[in-house]
């Protein structure tokens, strides 16, 4: 019981501590985002914060890592949902861009992230993106679609666009949906 109790305490600690660090970067700016502010944000001794993570990359690693596992739960249960495969597939893409959309929604410091992140979590990335286009692939697939790689690529390409283009979380859903049923 006294092992649960801390694993839960160090659990929360490190959710408090990349929550910090995440609001810091959105508001501030990765460069501008250091372990001291960080530590203060997240109302912990700067010991404290290194007795957690070594330093800033570890910081933003652990970031992406929890941020690709909540991203790979909304894409499952997109994908597993009882619809006909256009809209699985609609529903799985369009969770995926509207949970980003709105992470960066507001932020001055979203092109810094992004150009910044194979600093500290392009192997994540990379490896996200190639976890994606096989769900996708696998999907079209089972359905017996012909092509379910290239089509894979296609419906993520335009996706992605969709996204980069949006100036709102609620256009991504509908236009995804527009392009998955007219491709599939």
């Amino acid at each position: 019981m006294a092992a649960e109790k801390e694993v839960s305490k160090k659990t929360k600690r490190t959710n408090e501590i990349l929550d910090a660090a995440l609001g810091l970067a959105l508001a501030k700016g990765l460069n501008s985002t250091t372990m001291e502010a960080i530590a203060k944000q997240a109302n912990i001794s700067k010991a404290t914060l290194y007795a957690y993570f070594a330093n800033k990359q570890q910081i933003f690693a652990a970031i992406t890592a929890r941020f690709f596992a909540e991203l790979k739960i909304l894409v499952e249960t997109g994908l597993n949902k009882d619809l006909p495969l256009s809209d699985r597939i609609a529903l799985a893409l369009s969770s995926k861009y509207k949970v980003a959309f709105r992470l960066f929604a507001g932020s001055a410091h979203k092109d810094e992230i992004y150009s910044q992140k194979s600093n500290f979590a392009g192997k994540e990335v990379e490896e996200f993106e190639i976890w994606l286009q096989q769900k996708i692939s696998q999907a079209l697939l089972d359905s017996g679609h012909k092509e379910p790689q290239k089509y894979a690529q296609i419906i993520l390409a335009c996706a992605k666009g969709i996204s980069e283009s949006a100036t709102s979380a609620s256009q991504i859903g509908p236009a995804i949906r527009l392009v998955a049923k007219k491709l599939l």
